[in-house]
């Protein structure tokens, strides 16, 4: 029993550890994180917006022709079965 007695205290104290002591805990510090970004030329700027238009270019294509399959495929289906 007196096992029993310690488990129960230890794991009291472990739960009163856990909780939140003021405010600042709850909340968080007022300050604010600032980053630190790299500083991007308009060079860089431009060849960033071209990859991405070539990228949306080519997610349109793909999208474009699994439709185009499913479709085709469909209609192959149909006139096959009735």
């Amino acid at each position: 029993m007196l096992d029993a007695v310690k488990s129960f205290k230890a794991n009291r104290d472990l739960l009163k550890k856990r909780k939140l002591k003021s405010k600042g805990d709850v909340y968080g510090s007022e300050v604010k994180t600032q980053l630190n970004l790299k500083k991007s030329t308009p060079l860089d700027m431009l060849r960033i917006r071209r990859k991405i238009a070539q990228g949306k270019r080519k997610e349109k294509n793909a999208t474009f022709l699994a439709i185009f399959i499913m479709i085709s495929m469909g209609i192959v289906i149909y006139y096959l079965f009735f």
